[in-house]
């Protein structure tokens, strides 16, 4: 019998999906910080010459800090729509691909686009409320915390015996180990 995968393997998908997130988010941060501070001393002559060298180094740095934040933040922002998508249209992310893992229907067969897209819609239903907020809905924003707080704690459902959570149970997929896929399917071929 094919098993789903559970909630620990799901969650060290979520970890290297946050953590390559993150990496590429820092290195662009970085990048901008450090020359943000290249610039600065260039640019507006924050050098030992013309200013205090101490002066010139905190606020150069500073600076550098601040860019290194906020190109990191928007990094991250900008960065987790795409990558979440490859859930949405794959049914894998990065994470889930290293550990091995598929969004697939319950009986393990594989889902068609709009089941998983509606699973991605569920599960990051923060994006949407974001979006009918921008378009005018302003009260969906009010919403959002508690739908929030509902797939959270929906996550915790793969805990039980289904090993579905919330939006898996609501879509009515599974998350399943692709070589538990795989010796099934070679299983049934033999006989």
């Amino acid at each position: 019998m094919k098993q789903r995968a559970g909630f620990g393997p799901r969650l060290v998908a979520l970890v290297i999906d946050v953590f390559l997130l993150g990496a590429i988010s820092v290195v662009f941060g970085l990048m901008a910080g450090s020359l943000s501070s290249v610039v600065a001393h260039r640019f507006f002559h924050m050098d030992a010459t013309s200013t205090d060298p101490g002066t010139a180094l905190l606020a150069s740095g500073l600076m550098g800090i601040g860019i290194f934040l906020l190109v990191t933040a928007l990094m991250a922002t900008f960065l987790s729509l795409p990558y979440n998508l490859m859930e949405a249209f794959f049914g894998w992310t990065p994470g889930k691909l290293a550990m091995g893992l598929r969004v697939m229907n319950e009986d393990g067969s594989h889902p068609a686009i709009g089941q998983v897209f509606m699973r991605w819609l569920i599960k990051h239903n923060a994006i949407l409320i974001a979006l009918l907020t921008f378009v005018g809905l302003a009260p969906a924003a009010f919403v959002a915390p508690l739908l929030q707080a509902l797939v959270f704690g929906g996550c915790f459902l793969a805990l039980g015996a289904s090993r579905q959570a919330l939006h898996d149970q609501m879509t009515h997929t599974a998350v399943y180990e692709v070589a538990e896929l795989k010796a099934h399917s070679e299983d049934n071929s033999v006989l």
